[in-house]
């Protein structure tokens, strides 16, 4: 593959790290505006479907990625530190912010009137904390409301004690990666084992969000392929938008409900399952109709791509701390400005320092079993 084959994927992953971000920024600042934007230009603040949409594309990069010679160990330590350094970064940044403004989001929220913004979400600036939330929380064992350990749910944090709530998804970026991992190497060694091993998944997590890794691994072959149904992919996408933009559609919790019934962990609620499939939808359009894959590959979407995990860390505890604070003296349309321009800058920096020597590392943690093996 050329490495501008899937460019327009940075570009995708950009356009959901801002969804994320405005997410948040008008629920907690201007949620009766949040509340009643009309179909379909709502879909432009559904962060829960745009973190789906990272969950598929991080199982198409990784199955070629995983197919490479290397030990699965290696493999999956790379991962955990690709993922495990920019997290313990984000998490001492939010450690100082809280610690320096404490009760910030609260006073904003009591102008506001957003019920979010007012929740404990500020987590405890310790030092405790913050290695609990690096070493367990985080990656290992998730939240009560998000973790794939339900027989230790109710002993785990919930999500809004959290130092960096986004947090939540990069449990199941984890455990999914590894999901990946086994499929490619079962590929590997007999192409019957993964179908069963499809098929397994399928069975255990066919409504919840882990599935959505082994969908995109299925949707690999579409990049290498160069795959070019762009009729298909206009129908997917209107599809895609039309699951999104009202997520209340009785034949999808009728669907969930039946599927339900075999799954050992499903989807909860309605309005999750249908954010999933309206994401499976969007996803596969964008894969399949090129003229939706070229503004994505523009210079401006590569570079947003490029930031969009550091975006994706770093937004929530700059909204909670200097945000809200901003709030309680500017007006909010320059509350909004300044929210964007200290979110970019910051990610511009954490993906200079922090997340690219990540990245760096991971790979000569990869390199080393393969070097020893190669003697």
């Amino acid at each position: 593959m050329r490495p501008g084959k899937v460019e327009y994927l940075e570009g995708l992953r950009g356009v959901a790290a801002m969804q994320v971000l405005l997410l948040h920024f008008f629920t907690g600042f201007l949620p009766e505006t949040a509340s009643r934007v009309w179909p379909p230009f709502n879909l432009a603040l559904d962060g829960h479907t745009a973190v789906y949409v990272f969950f598929l594309i991080s199982g198409t990069v990784l199955t070629p990625s995983f197919a490479r010679p290397g030990s699965l160990v290696a493999k999956m330590a790379r991962r955990v530190v690709r993922l495990g350094i920019p997290v313990a970064a984000a998490a001492a940044i939010a450690t100082a912010l809280i610690a320096w403004l404490p009760a910030a989001h609260r006073q904003a929220a009591a102008l506001t009137g957003s019920a979010w913004l007012a929740m404990d979400s500020s987590g405890a600036p310790t030092f405790l904390h913050l290695a609990r939330e690096i070493g367990l929380d985080s990656l290992l064992l998730g939240y009560r409301e998000a973790t794939l350990f339900g027989p230790v749910a109710a002993r785990l944090p919930p999500m809004e004690h959290s130092l960096d709530a986004p947090f939540w998804s990069l449990h199941l970026e984890l455990y999914g990666s590894l999901l990946v991992l086994c499929l490619v190497s079962l590929r590997a060694w007999s192409y019957r084992a993964h179908r069963v091993a499809i098929a397994v998944t399928a069975v255990v997590f066919g409504t919840h969000p882990m599935f959505l890794f082994v969908l995109g691994h299925l949707g690999f072959p579409l990049l290498r392929r160069g795959a070019d149904r762009t009729w298909l992919g206009a129908l997917l996408l209107l599809l895609g938008v039309a699951l999104c933009a009202t997520k209340d559609w009785g034949v999808v919790e009728w669907l969930r409900v039946m599927l339900a019934r075999t799954e050992l962990a499903a989807a909860p609620n309605l309005y999750q399952f249908q954010s999933q499939l309206g994401a499976v939808a969007l996803y596969f359009g964008v894969l399949l109709c090129p003229p939706v894959q070229r503004p994505l590959a523009s210079a401006a979407g590569r570079v947003l791509g490029r930031l969009s995990f550091s975006i994706y860390l770093l937004h929530f505890p700059i909204l909670f701390t200097l945000v809200a604070f901003a709030a309680l003296h500017v007006p909010i349309g320059v509350v909004f400005v300044l929210f964007l321009l200290l979110t970019l800058f910051a990610a511009v920096v954490f993906e200079r320092w922090v997340d690219r020597p990540a990245i760096a590392l991971s790979r000569l943690v990869a390199s080393r079993p393969l070097s020893a093996e190669t003697r």
